[in-house]
């Protein structure tokens, strides 16, 4: 099982409740099966935060105090840690020790092109490790509706895209926005390409893990403009693709998503890409508003035949 065929996490009293839905028998997991499942993601994620350090298994094992090979045993989760020797490996690894609970490693770091020093342990293509602005966060809610609803998909899509599945795990990974691109394109190729079917999208993967502490940002306020100007400043800890810019015309305010330079030398940008992309963003601008507003309010795409490849503009009536 893939760490985003989970539904979700709360925190509730004392303890943490986890709650999985296997979609293939629709039942909702016992308590001894959430321990193996929590105990299933350790292997993973201490390989996806060493890896993301460029530590060796000997540096980590010596961390903890443990031999090189009871971390590799750790790793391929033939070996459970003591809760001293994950707290020791948090530390040692900068990652938040909860992130066993949901499953993702989270920094909450704000997004810097190119950082030399991060994701550069891992095997990456070449084709993705050029311009990286995006984090794994931006393409989370992607892989998390197909975990949910097509994990074999998922499985092939991770295999096809030949990157470690354990990059994926961890949300402050750069990404070039090419793997943006392949797996918008994959969703295409399964058909997901209605309204409906990228609501859908949206609302299983932008779930509180994808949306974090970010949502209560916006509520404190309770105009749309200014709801959409903060959630255009959080952007720097999602991606530097695009730049957002919001302006006010009359009774409309307008949203428009804009390529940086390193974009426009992609080539050969399917339409159909902008096109999922756009209604993506009109979606998620909606989403946004009415989380914070408990208020629905409609954007409009706005149509531009001169308008660059991945670029798009909204305009919400007030």
């Amino acid at each position: 099982m893939h760490a985003f065929t989970g539904v979700g996490y709360e925190r509730e009293n004392f303890g943490v409740e986890r709650v999985f839905n296997d979609p293939t028998i629709g039942i909702t997991m016992s308590e001894s099966n959430q321990i193996a499942e929590a105990m299933y993601m350790i292997g993973p994620l201490m390989k996806a935060a060493r890896k993301f350090k460029k530590f060796n298994q000997a540096d980590v094992a010596k961390a903890i105090g443990c031999s090189q090979s009871a971390l590799s045993k750790m790793e391929h989760n033939l070996l459970i840690p003591s809760a001293p020797q994950w707290f020791l490996f948090s530390r040692f690894t900068s990652i938040p020790p909860e992130s066993l609970e949901v499953g993702i490693i989270d920094r909450h770091s704000m997004v810097k092109f190119n950082n030399e020093a991060v994701s550069m342990g891992f095997k990456l293509p070449k084709k993705y490790r050029l311009s990286r602005a995006s984090k794994v966060r931006e393409i989370y809610p992607f892989l998390k509706y197909l975990g949910t609803h097509y994990p074999k998909d998922l499985e092939r899509f991770i295999e096809a895209s030949g990157v470690d599945s354990e990059f994926y795990l961890d949300f402050d990974n750069l990404i070039g926005f090419q793997l943006d691109i392949d797996i918008i394109k994959f969703l295409i190729q399964l058909g997901k390409t209605s309204e409906g079917s990228i609501k859908e999208i949206i609302a299983v993967g932008q779930d509180k893990i994808f949306w974090d502490d970010y949502e209560f940002d916006w509520q404190k306020f309770n105009s749309p403009k200014d709801i959409l100007f903060q959630y255009i400043n959080d952007q720097l800890f999602f991606q530097t693709d695009f730049q957002l810019r919001l302006e006010q015309v009359a009774d409309a305010i307008i949203v428009s998503y804009i390529p940086e330079y390193h974009l426009r030398q992609l080539k050969d940008i399917d339409p159909a890409v902008t096109s999922f992309l756009n209604i993506y963003r009109k979606i998620t601008l909606e989403s946004v508003v009415q989380k914070s507003m408990n208020k629905s309010l409609n954007f409009e795409i706005l149509k531009d035949p001169n308008a660059q490849p991945l670029s798009g503009r909204f305009e919400l009536k007030i």
